[in-house]
């Protein structure tokens, strides 16, 4: 058979396979695929992206390879910057914590009677947390008199704090049941409680400080407590400072 240069061949074909030949057997996948196990291919081979940016034109679905890949720094720098605030702003808010934590601390340092750590226990826990009942109640037998005034905290029977919180050190209530006995006269008003045990002084006297709210699922047994946490270890401290001293 002859073409029509002249020359003579036996009708197959000779040589590299057709182009059609080629786009059926090599997928836009199997390309993708190769790029990413060789990503420096393209850098290796610049006149590839000449090439194809030539043949088709600024106004086809080209995309230049510099541009992409500035989008795709930009993108990580944005996102990158994003995370960075928001660990600037946690961190403020961690401070603004710690500055409270500390202005409360000072204040139970400063007082020397029983009646004002309390007082300061009640008025500034109820400011910091926002909730609008805070009690202490600590367990006294009922010939004991003096500090234990039912104005100030109060005055529990022996074994009410076994009973209110059982085997645990803290109880968070998203919705209050029996141990919101503690608030007594506001006890149909809370909805939800958080009630921490206290041991009380060289004798352990037990105590319980507790929170209560007029909106349920306040408090729940999943959330972060440590600041709070800390915040009633210092009250028990400061109080068995003061029944020590009696």
């Amino acid at each position: 058979m002859m073409n029509n240069r002249g020359n003579i061949t036996d009708g197959s074909s000779v040589g590299l396979p057709s182009a059609s030949t080629v786009n059926s057997t090599i997928s836009p996948s199997a390309v993708r695929d190769f790029l990413k196990e060789n990503p420096a291919f393209l850098t290796e081979n610049p006149e590839l992206l000449e090439t194809a940016t030539a043949a088709n034109g600024p106004e086809t679905n080209v995309v230049d390879f510099a541009a992409a890949q500035a989008n795709v720094f930009r993108r990580r720098y944005e996102s990158l910057k994003s995370n960075h605030l928001s660990l600037i702003r946690a961190g403020r808010e961690n401070q603004g914590h710690l500055d409270e934590l500390r202005s409360v601390l000072m204040q139970l340092i400063r007082v020397s009677s029983i009646p004002a750590v309390v007082s300061t226990i009640l008025e500034t826990y109820g400011r910091k947390f926002q909730v609008p009942f805070v009690v202490l109640g600590i367990e006294a037998n009922r010939n004991e008199t003096g500090e234990f005034h039912v104005d100030q905290f109060r005055r529990l029977t022996p074994g009410s704090v076994e009973r209110l919180m059982g085997d645990y050190d803290k109880v968070l209530s998203p919705i209050a049941g029996q141990e919101a006995i503690i608030f007594v006269d506001n006890a149909d008003e809370v909805q939800s409680c958080a009630l921490y045990r206290l041991s009380i002084g060289m004798q352990r006297r037990p105590g319980v400080l507790a929170f209560g709210t007029t909106e349920t699922g306040i408090f729940s047994p999943d959330q972060a407590d440590d600041l709070i946490s800390i915040l009633c270890s210092a009250a028990g401290a400061a109080l068995s400072r003061e029944f020590d001293r009696l």
